[in-house]
């Protein structure tokens, strides 16, 4: 097993990594020219000394960092001479704080930095949709020295992983422990929006498919099962299928929630509550945010009337997304779900089945999966109000 961890530039932290089989940590700053996964706003404030002492403590500990190059979309700025300069002048930067590996997601940016620097590492991120043989092979020859497979939609596909590392014989890596639902139909567009909210543009960013997605987790609890995660008990069999390379998720979140995952995946053991591994946001302590970040990213007069803003931040604060919250109002009891959970998925190919014909997850779910009632009536209500504004533009007042 080998182990790629999302940064919260915890100096103190990458001692700690280094007691598990953790051969990098990655992460970004809040905005750079290309963008990258997550929005500005969720970023952890970073500056370029920070990085540099960040990544040398990790090289002290024998772990590398992988800077995120991985916007899904460039806004074809990447055929400017101005954008150009950015990058090559990033790519010198980083260099020299003695980052050798990236990730990228698009074809052109990963041939564009292999011709330019030809010394980098480069591994190509999930939003590449990396889900059969043929696109494997695609990015392999087109110069990628590691894979993320889409892990959201093939991560129980076992006939697919199977073939896909026939395919090629390149690092290949899965994510471990996403929430996300399975061939998500709102994919395309929530990666796109998350590219152009860091790329320095500072277009405001309103989350419609975060507040879409969090309304059907709590209309729909077994969605929590369905989501492709990987039980630290079942990593073993992924490494029967030739995978060992895991990533484990969420940039920025507290030291203390990052030390549980790592622990979790590398002894192989879940914990009681499953959940705590696989959720983003939601612990007790607040993860760090730039100052005045509300200001920064979200008051726009002019563009929109600010005083509507009220029903997503009061979303944000009650889901303890970029605030604590005393207790994880989720629970998937580890116990519950049963010791041969992937073996039906041997059978049952998802993406051809309807879940209502299926229902298998939602079995599980009656039994293991168990969600804070007073939170869940509030929060619908709250969730539906604040979509809503977006969907009337009651924000624009038009």
């Amino acid at each position: 097993m080998k182990l790629s961890v999302a940064a919260n530039y915890d100096l103190d932290l990458a001692v700690r990594l280094a007691e598990f089989p953790v051969v990098e940590v990655y992460g970004k700053f809040t905005a750079d020219p290309v963008g990258g996964g997550r929005p500005s706003y969720m970023g952890t404030p970073l500056t370029g000394r920070d990085l540099a002492a960040y990544v040398a403590e990790l090289d002290r500990h024998g772990i590398a960092f992988n800077y995120l190059l991985n916007s899904s979309c460039l806004g074809n700025r990447e055929w400017s001479r101005s954008w150009q300069r950015r990058l090559m002048r990033l790519l010198d930067r980083l260099g020299s704080m003695g980052i050798h590996r990236l990730t990228v997601s698009t074809p052109y940016l990963l041939e564009r930095v292999k011709a330019a620097f030809p010394q980098f590492h480069i591994k190509a991120g999930i939003y590449a949709q990396i889900d059969t043989p043929r696109r494997a092979r695609f990015w392999r020859d087109l110069g990628a020295d590691a894979l993320t497979l889409e892990s959201f939609s093939i991560n129980r596909d076992f006939d697919t992983l199977r073939a896909i590392r026939e395919a090629v014989g390149c690092e290949l890596q899965l994510i471990a422990n996403h929430p996300c639902l399975p061939n998500c139909a709102m994919q395309p567009y929530h990666q796109n929006g998350f590219a152009h909210s860091s790329d320095g543009s500072r277009n405001l960013f309103l989350d419609y498919c975060f507040l879409s997605c969090t309304l059907k987790r709590l209309e729909d609890p077994s969605t929590l099962i369905k989501a492709g995660w990987i039980r630290p008990e079942d990593i073993g069999f992924y490494e029967t299928l030739g995978y060992e390379h895991f990533k484990i998720l969420e940039r920025g979140i507290p030291s203390a929630e990052l030390l549980r995952r790592v622990a979790a995946y590398s002894r192989r053991r879940s914990g009681e509550n499953l959940a705590d591994l696989v959720l983003p946001y939601g612990f007790r302590q607040a993860p760090r945010k730039q100052r005045f970040w509300l200001l920064r990213h979200f008051f726009r007069p002019g563009q929109i009337n600010p005083w509507r803003l009220r029903p997503l931040y009061d979303v944000l604060k009650e889901q303890g997304m970029l605030f604590a919250l005393a207790e994880n109002p989720f629970r998937i009891d580890s116990g519950k779900v049963p010791a041969g959970f992937l073996k039906d998925f041997e059978h049952r190919h998802c993406a051809g089945l309807s879940c209502r014909d299926c229902g298998y997850c939602q079995e599980i779910a009656a039994q293991a999966v168990t969600v804070d009632p007073t939170f869940r009536e509030e929060q619908l209500a709250q969730l539906r109000q604040a979509r809503q504004t977006l969907i009337d533009g009651r924000l624009w007042d038009v």
